[in-house]
């Protein structure tokens, strides 16, 4: 009876424990860390159970214990063991797993891993492209360390890099340098931005393969790949900013059918007068007023498109291609002449402008091809350019008659052809490269007015390069190159101004001029990774540069620039020694680089006021092109900070400091010391809808630039500060992005130190609120 009664009791129990047990319910979602995208079908295991997550990513099941141990499981993921608690909806995020394979080649149309090793990089991908838009590509690629652009109003900017501009930086376009007058300070690049979908920046001497100009860096613009697959995609785009009513569109189209591929990319961006937070500004001692901040015909368009087709092999690719560029963007009144209140108040608040402007037709027909070929590739980039450039002005503000010329003050069209070849080949224990080029350039001059004459000029190079790796951690890169250039140009007779005046002679400009020009350049590398950590290379390079027309034969006013230039053809062709640093630290939390550099120059050519007066109206005095021994030297800096999974904190400073030493002053136009800050705060979304909306701030510090040539006015430093928010979405086959921006929150009245209109003491535009929206298909 007593047993009975136990295993009574013992089963009373169990039953009670069984009616009062309780299952709780655990669920969360499963994340790709990388783009925080869901993942579908991750296998979701506790104990003896096993869940799939949903297309959301999601998943949910039932136990009978309040706190369980998972193991989460999926294919290229590495495995994950983490505790849930009950009632809580769990973020899971899986990392992939990268398997290296070594007997997988991926090449791709211009590859220049070699030329370009020992060197800072930076690539610019078309997302940033897109978010940080600017009105022109060079305003675009200044978010870049190192790069900057001098500009004349919004519309008209050519970058910087390390403090050289112009001749000294090569833009490749397609594997073709392009050849637009970039000689000139207030000639913007004939690049159309939506045309462009990466950009690469190698700051350094990048003269090996991109010839004797790359001595200050290189600047890549890539068009799409080939799908290498059946298909159409696509890409369209607008774009509103409300400081100049700017309004911008574009689109483009990338398909392929078998070995068949086309693209096709356009766009159009026009914009009115833009606004300062300034009611005036004072130039030569005198006040003039600005209503509501206008400054009156620096409105403009630019239109830009361009069309490819090409056939890609198993062993090869050809490809040609076609783009062209239009743009006509105006000048506020003065930066051709001294203003005048009734010359300003003529213009009103027109959004077309009027005289004096710029109108540039750039045409550009390419042909490229790659071929897998003797255990390496071949490869030829052909190009053709036609740059059509009119700088108007009124002749009669300029002491000349209205003739038959017109407005058009210069009108200068350079026909360039490019030739490139090179072959590269890799091994275990060496790769190498090797290849030649050749450019002819012919430039015809008219117009009332003359800074250069009509001029032709053949180039030459041929190099080879080579990389050896001495360990798994270490390897040398170097290699030569010979270039040899050709320069003649005409003279030219002032038929209109006299020399000396009233003597009834006319004036010749200049002479004709017949140089020739030949040197070696060179430069030897090291790479290192240190202490597994550390990606370590520097590089020596000599340089070698050959002055340009405008050094050689310019005399006139050049009026996008307030002077009067004046060429000199006796000047040697530079000669530089050049040394590079860059050391790189990088985890899953925090990325440092640090890229100290030293250049040496015996001959540096660049432009000086003379104090000698010039005989034209409205120049003041003459500056002439001489020649200076002298150094830059400098670094650029960043860090990296994923704070959180959510939170990202990025700091970057850039420095350069240039001297002449045979005047103990620093060379014109050096841009200041900057930092640059963003804090940027990206939440995770499971939406069908919305995906990463973001929102980040930035402000950027400017010091002063007290360091100038002579007759060059320093700048006062600032602070900008801006607030970007965006959220990308999805909708069937479409996806995109919207983004938010203001630019200068703050309206804060400021001048940049490269900006041509701050010698009129003209501030950059005041606050500016955009919003753009792309999709793609």
């Amino acid at each position: 009876m007593l047993q009975k009664s136990f295993f009574i009791s013992v089963f009373f129990i169990l039953s009670l424990n069984t009616l009062y047990a309780q299952d709780y319910n655990f669920r969360g979602v499963v994340l790709d860390e990388s783009s925080e995208q869901p993942l579908e079908g991750v296998q979701i295991q506790v104990k003896e159970k096993v869940v799939l997550t949903d297309k959301s990513g999601r998943f949910s099941f039932t136990y009978n214990e309040e706190v369980v141990s998972i193991h989460v499981h999926f294919l290229g993921f590495q495995d994950l063991v983490i505790n849930l608690k009950e009632g809580r909806n769990k973020k899971v995020f899986l990392t992939e797993i990268w398997e290296e394979l070594d007997e997988v080649e991926i090449h791709e149309h211009g590859h220049d891993e070699l030329s370009l090793s020992g060197l800072n990089i930076s690539s610019i991908n078309a997302y940033t492209l897109e978010a940080e838009k600017g009105t022109t590509i060079a305003e675009t690629l200044a978010k870049t360390p190192g790069v900057s652009y001098i500009s004349t109003g919004v519309g008209i900017s050519k970058p910087t890099v390390r403090g050289m501009a112009g001749s000294r930086v090569i833009v490749s376009v397609d594997g073709i340098k392009l050849e637009d007058q970039q000689w000139g300070m207030d000639h913007g690049l004939s690049v159309g931005q939506s045309n462009v979908d990466e950009v690469e920046i190698a700051k350094g001497a990048a003269t090996l393969k991109y010839g004797s100009d790359g001595l200050g860096g290189v600047i890549k613009m890539k068009s799409p790949e080939p799908l290498g697959v059946d298909g159409v995609e696509g890409k369209v785009g607008v774009n509103y900013k409300n400081n100049n009513q700017y309004i911008s569109g574009d689109f483009k189209v990338n398909g392929q059918k078998d070995n068949f591929f086309f693209q096709f990319s356009g766009g159009y961006e026009d914009f009115g007068n833009y606004r300062v937070p300034s009611d005036n500004f004072a130039y030569l001692g005198y006040v003039f007023p600005l209503n509501d901040g206008i400054l009156v015909n620096t409105g403009g368009t630019i239109g830009s498109f361009k069309t490819a087709f090409g056939w890609e092999g198993t062993r090869w690719v050809h490809s040609i291609s076609y783009s062209m560029f239009d743009e006509v963007v105006g000048l506020f009144p003065g930066a051709t002449g001294i203003p005048t209140s009734g010359w300003l108040d003529s213009f009103n608040d027109k959004r077309r402008p009027e005289v004096p402007k710029q109108d540039i037709l750039h045409q550009m027909l390419t042909y490229n091809s790659h071929v897998d070929i003797w255990g390496g590739n071949i490869w030829f980039d052909i190009g053709y350019q036609n740059n059509n450039r009119k700088e108007l002005s009124d002749p009669v503000r300029h002491g000349r008659p209205f003739g038959e010329d017109g407005f058009v003050a210069n009108g200068l069209v350079l026909n360039t052809i490019t030739s490139n070849i090179h072959f590269d080949k890799e091994s275990d224990w060496i790769n190498w490269e090797t290849g030649i080029s050749y450019e002819f350039q012919k430039n015809e001059r008219s117009g009332f007015d003359f800074l250069i004459p009509n001029y032709q000029q053949n180039s030459m190079g041929a190099y080879g390069m080579f990389g050896i790796p001495l360990s798994e951690k270490s390897s040398i890169i170097g290699g030569v190159r010979y270039d040899h250039i050709f320069f003649t140009s005409e003279a030219y007779t002032d038929p209109f101004f006299q020399d000396p005046p009233n003597s009834g002679n006319p004036w010749q400009r200049v002479d004709d001029i017949n140089n020739d020009y030949g040197a070696f350049s060179a430069s030897l590398g090291y790479q290192w990774k240190m202490f597994k950590v550390i990606d370590a290379n520097t590089n020596i390079a000599k340089t070698f540069r050959a002055p340009k027309a405008n050094e050689l034969a310019s005399n006139g006013v050049h009026h996008g620039t307030f002077r009067h230039e004046e060429g000199n053809p006796d000047l040697s062709p530079e000669q530089g020694y050049q040394w590079d640093v860059n050391l790189g630290y990088g985890s899953k939390k925090v990325s440092v680089s640090l890229n100290p550099y030293f250049n040496y120059y015996t001959n540096y050519i660049y432009l000086t006021a003379s104090g000698q007066p010039s005989p034209l109206p409205d120049a003041g005095q003459i500056y002439k092109y001489i020649e200076a021994e002298g150094f830059f030297w400098g670094y650029e800096f960043s860090f990296n900070w994923n704070i959180t999974r959510g939170l990202k904190f990025n700091n970057s400073i850039e420095y350069v400091y240039s001297e002449n030493t045979e005047r103990g002053r620093s060379f014109s136009f050096i841009p200041p010391l900057a930092t640059h800050n963003e804090l940027t705060y990206t939440h995770t979304v499971i939406s069908k809808f919305f995906t990463k909306p973001f929102i980040s701030a930035n402000v950027e510090l400017v010091q002063a630039q007290n360091r100038v040539d002579i007759n060059e006015l320093p700048t006062d430093g600032y602070y900008v500060m801006g607030l970007k928010l965006g959220t990308g979405f999805s909708l069937n086959k479409f996806y995109g992005n919207l983004i938010f921006r203001v630019d200068n929150l703050t309206n804060n009245e400021y001048m940049r130190h490269l900006s041509r209109y701050r010698i009129l003491n003209l501030a950059e535009p005041g606050r500016n609120f955009s919003i753009s929206i792309s999709s793609w298909f």
